[in-house]
């Protein structure tokens, strides 16, 4: 199942809908749908069903003039440290700075498919921190 996945992130990453006006497309406030994050031992998938469960979520909102407010009460590493701050877009790859003023910045591959927005964190060996698909709230 792992590499049937990875290959389906892969295909996604190559396929042109990354490139297609995304800072047009960008700014809305997005709900977590459902996230992937691997471990040493297994990818684990986070349907929302489970998250409901266990009562836990994550909401972004861009604006347009490129700042962001979030919330959240996961406990992914790399997601529980965001701050609200600015967002800035290169290629296919968000970056989210914090309005702290201190150095940190945490960065995203993105996509924005069917308005579902796609954030993609993978470590220096590659390994999946975070896979997270949201939904755009009208």
């Amino acid at each position: 199942m792992k590499n049937n996945f990875i290959i389906k992130i892969l295909n996604w990453l190559k396929s042109t809908e990354l490139f297609a006006r995304p800072s047009q497309q960008i700014p809305a406030k997005w709900n977590l749908e459902e996230y992937y994050l691997d471990t040493d031992q297994e990818l684990v998938h986070v349907t929302g069903l489970q998250l409901k469960e266990k009562k836990q979520f994550f909401s972004i909102e861009f604006f347009e003039d490129n700042s962001y407010q979030h919330q959240n009460n996961l406990k992914v590493p790399v997601v529980k440290n965001i701050q609200n701050g600015e967002w800035v877009i290169s290629r296919n790859y968000i970056k989210l700075n914090s309005s702290e003023g201190n150095e940190a910045l945490i960065e995203f591959q993105f996509a924005i498919v069917k308005e579902q927005l796609k954030l993609l964190k993978k470590d220096s060996e590659g390994r999946i921190e975070f896979f997270g698909i949201f939904h755009q709230v009208s």
